[in-house]
């Protein structure tokens, strides 16, 4: 007479027959027939907990993952089909603590240590996802979505040596990838002169604003923090200052270009560009609102309008750091399109 073991693997066998044929109520009522012969089976009854996901049972999808667990600890494939139902459901640490039991298990799970690396990216912990990313590659150098997130993660960090290393690999591994990777080594591009033009320019303004001698006016000091403030990428202060001393003296110059400097990096594009505007028609002469509107003008994409601007800042002060190679820039990819 078969024993209680025997009976319970042919009621499983029997469940993933009906499984593999869509008779998921058959395929529920035999892998339950197999849990009541052999209750402390692991396999069995995680696969129950397939079954009553497939069925969109969630909840008793769960419980089953989580009994499977208890049963054994080391359970693997019951730690990661709950942790990608806990994600789903938006409970991303207790996802993440899933996959980490996988990974402690067999740490080179690749699709666990992917898993945690999407999900602590998804809940803006980009830096702590990298190592993971990294190792994903270490272990699995062709893994085309490892290098994609990577490479944007890492133009976002502002390293783009980096960014563009595994945007091109992506590229090598997949050349269906080839737009994708051209507009986001474009991005690279764009982020990285953006980048060099604010703090060159930055750089310029202090200059300037040291040589015309701070604290000649009562708001000097001020104007000055207010500057400092800018330079040290903090815009909100910055344009706070600016606008104390415009209210004070609201023709001043370099307040008025610092309140618009600090508008733009605040992603106040449109009341900057108005900013620079008024200057433009008050200080005809004023390379630097010309140059800030250029500025502008590339980030949101309107490259002819930045290229105009540009080009205004050539004639007012061909020395102006930049402008030309702006211009080429610029002129390059308006032949490209």
């Amino acid at each position: 007479m078969a024993d209680k073991n025997t009976y319970a693997q042919r009621f499983y066998e029997a469940a993933l027959e009906f499984f593999e044929k869509g008779q998921y109520a058959k395929a529920l009522d035999h892998i339950q027939k197999a849990i009541d012969k052999a209750d402390r089976n692991a396999d069995f009854v995680s696969t129950k907990g397939v079954f009553l996901h497939k069925m969109n049972d969630v909840s008793g999808a769960i419980d089953a993952y989580r009994e499977a667990v208890t049963i054994n600890p080391k359970h693997s494939f019951a730690h990661f089909n709950l942790g990608l139902i806990l994600m789903k459901l938006g409970k991303i640490t207790e996802a993440i603590s899933e996959w980490e039991a996988v990974i402690r298990v067999n740490p080179r799970d690749v699709d666990a240590i992917f898993n945690i690396a999407v999900a602590l990216s998804q809940v803006g912990r980009r830096r702590e996802a990298i190592p993971f990313y990294e190792k994903v590659l270490q272990l699995k150098p062709e893994h085309i979505q490892a290098h994609q997130n990577l490479g944007i993660i890492y133009r976002d960090e502002n390293q783009f040596a980096k960014a563009k290393q595994h945007l091109l690999r992506l590229k090598e591994l997949d050349s269906t990838y080839n737009e994708v990777v051209s507009a986001e080594i474009a991005k690279c591009d764009e982020q990285e002169f953006l980048n060099r033009v604010s703090h060159d320019n930055l750089g310029r303004i202090a200059k300037e604003f040291v040589g015309a001698g701070k604290g000649k006016d009562p708001a000097g000091d001020v104007l000055g923090e207010a500057l400092l403030a800018l330079i040290n990428d903090d815009f909100a202060t910055a344009l706070r200052l600016a606008e104390e001393v415009l209210a004070t003296v609201p023709a001043d110059l370099q307040a008025r270009l610092i309140r618009g400097q600090a508008r733009f990096r605040l992603g106040q594009n449109n009341d900057a560009i108005s900013d620079f505007m008024a200057i433009t028609a008050d200080h005809p002469d004023c390379a630097e609102a010309f140059f800030h509107l250029g500025t502008i003008f590339l980030t949101i994409g309107e490259l002819e309008q930045s290229l105009e601007q540009f080009r205004r800042v050539a004639r007012l002060d061909p020395n102006h750091p930049l402008v030309e190679d702006n211009i080429a820039s610029i002129e390059e990819r308006l032949r490209a399109r």
